[in-house]
């Protein structure tokens, strides 16, 4: 009788591995194309080139974003914000130097999805907190103008993506102010960053 009792048990221990198979992959895809709707979080970093004037300037960038997709079957859209700490900077050139301590954007995205990828495209506002130096001192600045880009995100889980991105900041002419100078300077900032997201 003992056994009898333990044989309904025992076929539900040994079922349980094929039924979370079976509940993952439902999670992970939706009529065979990945789900990237609902909220995401995530972190990224990368590396930023940029120019303010005849000014080149690099450095590292990293920081977080949060967004949220709506999809409808391959197509996806939604909206996403990112800041970034910006270690971007130049050397001293005929006495002059640059650089950014953080960039951020708010932009609206559009894609398609090829199975468990999605490729996309986004355009938004950018901001920037920026440093022009001279012989005679510095002049700091908040500049503001346009992100825009592409990138592609990969599915590894329906709750947690990998992607690649590629953004510009353009952020126009903007007058600096030190002691003895007056100087405008057009600034634009390319970043190639990764990144990795949890989905809810």
């Amino acid at each position: 009788m003992r056994i009898s009792r333990l044989l309904p048990l025992l076929a539900l221990i040994c079922a349980s591995p094929a039924l979370a198979q079976q509940d993952f992959s439902s999670r992970t895809s939706t009529g065979g194309t990945a789900d990237f709707s609902g909220v995401g979080l995530g972190l990224d970093a990368g590396v930023g080139l940029g120019s303010a004037g005849t000014i080149n300037a690099s450095g590292a960038i990293g920081g977080a974003h949060v967004g949220y997709n709506f999809q409808a079957q391959r197509l996806v859209g939604g909206a996403e914000g990112d800041f970034l700490t910006s270690h971007i900077q130049s050397g001293t050139v005929a006495s002059m130097s640059f650089k950014q301590t953080f960039l951020s954007s708010a932009r609206a995205k559009a894609g398609y999805v090829f199975g468990d990828l999605l490729a996309y495209g986004t355009v938004g506002y950018a901001y920037s907190t920026s440093s022009y130096r001279d012989l005679s001192g510095a002049s700091n600045k908040t500049i503001k103008g346009t992100a825009f880009g592409a990138g592609v995100e990969y599915a590894v889980t329906r709750n947690f993506s990998i992607r690649a991105e590629y953004m510009r900041y353009a952020f126009g002419t903007q007058t600096y102010v030190t002691p003895l100078s007056t100087v405008p300077i057009s600034a634009n900032t390319n970043l190639l960053r990764g990144g990795a997201s949890v989905h809810f």
